[in-house]
Formats: structure tokens, C-alpha cells, sequence
């Protein structure tokens, strides 16, 4: 992956943190990791980096900053949705 693609993929999952979601489109995706087909190892990649982001934000201590849980993905026809597993609420 090139550098400018792994800022963008942490700008996303930092997005996705604070923000309480993020949308990354599968042409990204096969972009940045150079695949023809988006495997387990690029899931288990995505889990690792927001691992990564949820630490970096840890010691900081923003205000703001719960616990937004594990990386989650809600599959759409032009990419992912990617937040935390604890900011899911069940409507109604």
C-alpha cells in the first residue's frame, strides 16, 4: 500500500471513530490494497489499523473519545460503511 493511500485509509478510520461513521467505496479498497479480490487478509488489516487509530486516540484523551468498540462494516452497493460496533443502536 502507498503511503498516501495508508493516510487516506487512517483519515477514514479516525473519521469513523469521532465521527461515528465512514464510507469507503470498493474501487479504495482494491485500489489501495492492490487486489483483484477483497480477501480475509484485508479485513483482518482494516481490524489491526483501527486498533492502531482507537490507541493513538487513547493517548491523546480527547474529550470526546469513548470506546466506539470493534471495527464493524455495513456493505453497500458502492463501497462499506465502517464504525465501532458499540455505536450501533437498534431503531425502535
Amino acid at each position: 500500500m502507498q503511503i498516501r493511500h495508508e493516510e487516506i485509509l487512517t483519515s477514514r478510520l479516525e473519521e469513523a471513530a469521532l465521527c461515528g461513521c465512514s464510507h469507503i467505496t470498493w474501487e479504495e479498497l482494491y485500489l489501495w490494497y492492490g487486489a483483484q479480490k477483497i480477501a480475509a487478509g484485508t479485513w483482518r488489516d482494516l481490524a489491526r489499523r483501527w486498533e492502531k487509530v482507537l490507541e493513538s486516540m487513547k493517548e491523546i484523551k480527547l474529550p470526546s473519545s469513548g470506546d466506539p468498540g470493534k471495527l464493524m462494516r455495513i456493505d453497500g452497493r458502492g463501497g462499506i460503511f465502517i464504525l465501532g460496533d458499540k455505536l450501533l443502536k437498534q431503531v425502535a
